[in-house]
């Protein structure tokens, strides 16, 4: 699932910002909440994620390898976001450590923060390349 629908800026290694609109069509309102609409968090913590794999320079040599979710860490949702706004997500890498890399950032909802905090994003080899690192 791609929730990042435009890139604002990259800065390979350091930092990255996306957007996508919240339409009310969007597969995530359906049930969440039936008279009041709401972005689910995790919708919001992935749309960050996204952002912070952009902004993670990878070498040249991992074109066959793949980022996911390692951790969540102190995350705040101050106000939350329904159907019709600019959701926007700003990641910066603050660590590394071997195939890890750390995040931080944040998400607003046409200017009103609506989430903030850090995760971890994994480096792992996709199933096309598993044999090819093992060797």
């Amino acid at each position: 699932m791609r929730l990042v629908e435009q890139i604002v800026e990259i800065v390979p290694g350091h930092r990255a910002c996306a957007t996508r609109v919240a339409r009310p069509d969007d597969w995530y309102f359906a049930g969440h909440f039936p008279a009041n609409p709401v972005v689910p968090a995790i919708a919001l913590v992935e749309l960050l994620a996204q952002t912070g794999g952009l902004a993670i320079e990878l070498p040249p040599s991992s074109v066959t390898k793949t980022l996911r979710l390692a951790s969540l860490n102190d995350f705040k949702f101050p106000s939350a976001a329904g159907p019709g706004v600019l959701l926007q997500a700003t990641a910066q890498v603050v660590g590394r450590l071997g195939r890890l890399v750390k995040i931080a950032g944040s998400v607003t909802a046409d200017g009103r923060l609506v989430a903030t905090g850090t995760l971890m994003l994994a480096e792992v080899a996709s199933p096309e390349s598993a044999g090819r690192d093992r060797a």
